[in-house]
């Protein structure tokens, strides 16, 4: 009896696997086939793919690959790609119902199966433009006008993008270059549908992700620049049509629409010494954390006077409130990115061996090994900090930073503007930042918004202006589940108020996470695997790997169409339930989550107009209790002292160094007799105000 129950659990999981695999996106391997240098067109549909949150699998087999709906091939369909059986297959595969999708066809033979006659090989192409088609559902999320078209390459270049044209014969055009050649094809065959895309994977991804592309960034920053993102989007669209009840893993997490994570680089006296305390106490009033991109220069250059010696409670107040505590680099050099004056050096520096110094032309004594290293010893050592995360300083990007960052056990790099790599999500970044060079473990999270601008500087006049820009930014990338990262200097106090103008106007499905937190989010979600079942008509499964418990906390999947099921299902691959919350998504779709996301950044409002508000106390008069109420507008030593109407002092009930906040002091009368005082409240030793206060026993 439990041999035959064995078998019948056996037969039961291998069916499941069997249709979990129908489910899964199957990417077929043609590296090795292809006798590519580097696996860089694999590296970036597998990105893609990633960053969709659909399930696939990769394979070096036709035969494996086919027992999948939608198969992606990784690189270029030469001539010698696949046997002439394996194109048999491949024909069969889209004849009966499959979906196949290819780059840089050349094979004669398979051009019948795409619809095509003919191509043109060009490397001039700079712009490509989606025939977006409303009544397609591929072409969902490709909604904003930046998403319509993209740019590949500045026209200044002569040769750019190794690009092929499509002559159709049957198939449809579904995106052009500028000069309004077919850029991908649709082709109908059989039950099936093909697809050609005339780019390789590894120029829309890789090449974006090392910054060697040809100038195609539209802008530097502060801008929405989806030029990677549109292919991941298409994709995802494609699935999704092609499978109703399709789950994909969030990309914001809980039940949040997208994510907004304040990072401040701290890179100057006036940051560390008078205003960033000031950010760190407006923000934890506000029941959120930051993250703070500290500079340890304990050196005197012509950059700037030593702003590490001295400071350390400063820095160690802020750790203190809850906001993580991340490197700015040592010296913060603006030619750190020029591996000639800042070659990758080698470790075992310390503040006393590692001295950088910048003339006010060029530097001298720099390396990204020391900038790496000396700045997280210090900050773990004297802030007691765990530093994990690092930024160049002017986001100069070194070529050797990320192989100093796994040297130094760093987790996180953010050096890199997000309309530079032409995408919002998180990725693996590549040693020697290189399209050749090895996948590195540190995750590159690029900055969205900040408060440089290249033309118009940010000041108190125009940042309103500024602001409605982050929010346009920000929105555009709430729209495709995205995250936006707000670089700002804490280095003036109108900074605060356009933080908390940015806050305020957040939409109440975005929430605000450190830069870490988010971090680890992402590589959690990106471990995590899961397949999903139709039990019956009406019934999702979704069946999470065991490898993949316990899901991090943020976790979160969107089951589309989802309201249309009567029961969906989250086991483990026992069987065992596991128990999250659902609602509806969007239109017709279903989230799943373990915590309802309610945060309101919204408590707490600062007014830069004074140090404080005219302070109250209620009731007044009173007998044994009254509350005295103020408001700081920023950290501050506060003293406040009762006279009788002598001008005797009575009693100096506070006299402490307080953060920016609301506060409410509750004073109970031990000594005074019925009568009139007066009080007063002195801020940072600057002219006290001066109140009455009444003591009456009588009702």
């Amino acid at each position: 009896m439990a041999k035959i129950k064995f078998i019948l659990f056996l037969f039961l999981f291998l069916s499941i696997h069997s249709i979990a695999q129908q489910n899964r996106i199957a990417i077929i391997n043609l590296t090795t086939r292809n006798a590519e240098s580097n696996n860089g067109n694999l590296f970036s549909i597998e990105h893609l793919i990633k960053v969709s949150g659909i399930p696939y699998f990769i394979t070096d087999s036709v035969t494996f690959a086919t027992r999948s709906k939608f198969i992606i091939c990784s690189s270029n369909i030469e001539p010698t790609s696949f046997t002439p059986n394996e194109k048999d297959s491949l024909i069969s595969f889209v004849q009966n119902g499959g979906t196949l999708f290819v780059t840089q066809l050349k094979d004669t033979a398979l051009f019948p199966l795409f619809g095509i006659s003919d191509y043109q090989y060009a490397t001039n192409k700079y712009e490509y433009h989606w025939q977006v088609d409303s009544a397609d559902l591929a072409f969902r999320w490709i909604n904003d006008p930046l998403e319509k078209w993209i740019r590949l390459a500045d026209s200044s270049f002569v040769n750019s993008l190794n690009t092929r044209s499509y002559m159709t014969a049957g198939a449809y055009s579904l995106a052009t270059f500028d000069d309004a050649s077919t850029a991908l094809t649709k082709n109908y065959f059989g039950a099936g549908q093909s697809y050609v895309l005339g780019i390789n994977w590894r120029d829309i991804v890789l090449r974006n992700q090392t910054m060697n592309h040809y100038e195609a960034a539209r802008s530097y920053s502060n801008c929405f620049e989806p030029g990677t993102d549109v292919f991941m989007l298409f994709l995802k669209g494609l699935y999704a049509k092609l499978h109703p009840y399709t789950t994909w893993k969030h990309t914001s997490g809980l039940n949040s629409r997208s994510s907004l994570i304040i990072t401040h680089d701290v890179d100057a006296t006036s940051a560390i010494k008078d205003i960033m305390n000031d950010f760190a106490s407006y923000e934890r009033s506000n029941n959120f954390k930051a993250t703070y991109f500290i500079t340890t220069h304990y050196m005197h250059d012509s950059l700037a006077k030593n702003f590490w010696t001295g400071y350390t409670q400063d820095l160690i107040n802020v750790k203190n409130k809850g906001h993580e505590i991340a490197s700015h680099s040592v010296s913060h050099v603006p030619d750190f990115y020029d591996p000639s004056i800042a070659p990758e050096g080698t470790c075992g520096n310390t503040e006393l061996t590692y001295q950088p110094f910048y003339n006010g032309t060029f530097s001298s004594n720099v390396t990204a090994c020391g900038e790496t290293e000396v700045s997280k010893l210090l900050l773990d050592r004297d802030v007691g900090a765990d530093v994990r995360s690092f930024r160049a300083g002017y986001l100069a990007y070194n070529k050797k930073i990320l192989n100093t960052l796994e040297t130094n056990q760093y987790d996180f790099n953010s050096s890199s503007s997000a309309n530079e790599v032409l995408t919002a999500f998180p990725f693996q970044g590549h040693l020697d930042l290189s399209m050749n060079g090895a996948v590195s473990s540190i995750y590159e999270i690029p900055n969205t918004i900040s408060d440089v601008f290249m033309s118009d500087p940010i000041s108190e006049s125009n940042y309103n202006n500024k602001v409605a820009q982050w929010l346009d930014a920000l929105k555009r990338n709430a729209d495709n589940y995205a995250a936006s990262v707000l670089l700002i200097h804490p280095n003036r106090l109108y900074k605060i108020q356009a933080e908390q103008n940015l806050i305020r106007s957040l939409a109440n499905n975005v929430r605000i996470i450190p830069f870490e937190h988010y971090g680890d989010y992402w590589k959690a979600r990106e471990k995590c695997e899961f397949d999903q079942v139709m039990e019956n008509d009406s019934t999702l499964k979704i069946i999470i790997k065991n490898t993949s418990l316990p899901l991090h906390h943020d976790m979160s999947f969107v089951v589309d169409n989802g309201m249309d099921l009567h029961q969906i299902k989250v086991v483990n691959e026992n069987n065992d339930p596991i128990q999250m919350m659902q609602e509806q998504w969007e239109n017709n779709s279903k989230i799943l989550f373990s915590e309802r996301f309610s945060e309101n950044y919204t408590s707490y409002y600062y007014n830069p107009d004074g140090p404080a508000t005219v302070f109250n106390n209620y009731p007044n008069p009173f007998s044994t209790q009254t509350i005295f109420s103020f408001e700081l507008m920023q950290d501050a030593k506060v003293v406040m002292k009762i006279y009788d109407v002598s001008g005797r002092l009575i009693e100096e009930p506070i006299n402490e160094e307080l953060e920016l906040g609301l506060y409410e002091y509750t004073y109970t009368n031990t000594q005074l007799a019925d009568g009139l005082y007066f009080y007063t409240i002195t801020i940072n030793e600057e002219k006290p105000v001066i109140k009455k206060l009444i003591v009456s026993s009588q009702p």
